[in-house]
């Protein structure tokens, strides 16, 4: 019984509480809320419906919730490109890394000197004229001077 009655009168101080917003814009421009609209007729009053959700504005539609998704759909759109993006970038900088570092490898072994065999890109063996080695030291300095720090 006093249980029903304390939730009889929480609903009716509850319902109490709903009080009317209104708001305004007076003569130096500056924005005004308040429960009782200003005593000048002369200032545009508006009045504002509080949801416990948040505040919506009379003369403003609410957003529809496919609008919403939307939204969040290009938002996330968004993130994923920028993602993508930047993973991409990491990547070039990786293999850039590793060209970096077979060039120098392969700088140090045709300076070793010798007679040697040597492997090209395609995997076959052969062995480099004195000219054919200074092309190609040429090359791989030209390459790590402006690719590699």
């Amino acid at each position: 019984m006093y249980r029903a009655l304390i939730i009889c009168f929480c609903l009716f101080f509850a319902h109490s509480s709903y009080a009317a917003i209104y708001k305004w814009v007076n003569e130096q421009g500056n924005t005004h809320y308040g429960q009782r609209p200003p005593r000048d007729k002369n200032i545009d009053v508006k009045k504002v419906f509080v949801k416990s959700s948040g505040i919506i504005d009379s003369e403003k539609d609410p957003t529809s919730i496919q609008d919403s998704a939307n939204e969040i759909a290009k938002s996330n759109a968004d993130r994923k490109a920028a993602n993508d993006k930047i993973q991409q970038q990491a990547n070039e900088k990786r293999r850039l890394q590793e060209r970096c570092e077979t060039s120098k490898k392969n700088l140090a072994e045709l300076d070793y000197g010798g007679n040697r065999l040597y492997k090209d890109a395609d995997g076959n063996y052969s062995r480099l004229s004195p000219d054919d080695k200074t092309k190609k030291r040429e090359e791989l300095n030209t390459f790590i001077n402006e690719n590699c720090r």
